[in-house]
């Protein structure tokens, strides 16, 4: 199926269906999973600065073929993009986070090691995992998906997940930090 959309400016945008992907997301499905439904978003990028919205974006993927797809896209703009998961307790898990957000980011190119590109990694991390993580004294299980996305001049920390002290009550959650280098 091919969509067609007025932009604002008047010119159309054309979209391609691919149903291909669906058929890949369904067949990830585990046996006690179902699809309530899809989602379709289209995001115009009008500044540098908004990696962080395209991070988050890439965070709340749910499966690999939607990622890739995604990450297809963000570097056609010529930024660089990668995303990874970790799991755990509150009380490892921000190692676990940081050690995860600062391998990701170095094993995918997208940043260097050095100080003005770390800096500004760390920092995006630390305010993407203060707004992620539960400030409390029980001992919440986690589950994320980190994203991180970079411009030329700014870098997006996502974090969307999962969390709960009880197993029936896990909840979304999400974190973001922005930080130019």
């Amino acid at each position: 199926m091919i969509k067609v959309m007025r932009r604002s400016d008047g010119s159309m945008l054309e979209k391609r269906e691919e149903s291909e992907r669906f058929a890949e997301a369904v067949e990830e499905l585990g046996e006690d999973e179902e699809i309530l439904g899809t989602l379709e978003v289209s995001y115009d990028i009008r500044q540098e600065s908004q990696v962080g919205r395209v991070a988050v974006l890439l965070a709340a993927t749910t499966n690999k073929n939607e990622e890739e797809y995604l990450k297809e896209q963000i570097k056609r703009l010529g930024w660089r993009a990668v995303a990874t998961e970790v799991g755990g307790l509150v009380g490892n898990i921000s190692g676990k986070l940081t050690r995860s957000l600062v391998g990701a980011a170095l094993n995918g190119n997208v940043v260097k090691k050095t100080g003005s590109e770390m800096h500004a990694l760390m920092h995006a991390s630390m305010e993407a995992i203060n707004s992620f993580l539960p400030i409390c004294l029980l001992e919440a299980s986690v589950g994320a998906k980190l994203a991180i996305v970079r411009s030329k001049k700014w870098i997006g920390v996502a974090i969307i997940g999962d969390s709960a002290y009880h197993a029936a009550a896990h909840h979304d959650r999400c974190g973001l930090g922005v930080m130019h280098i």
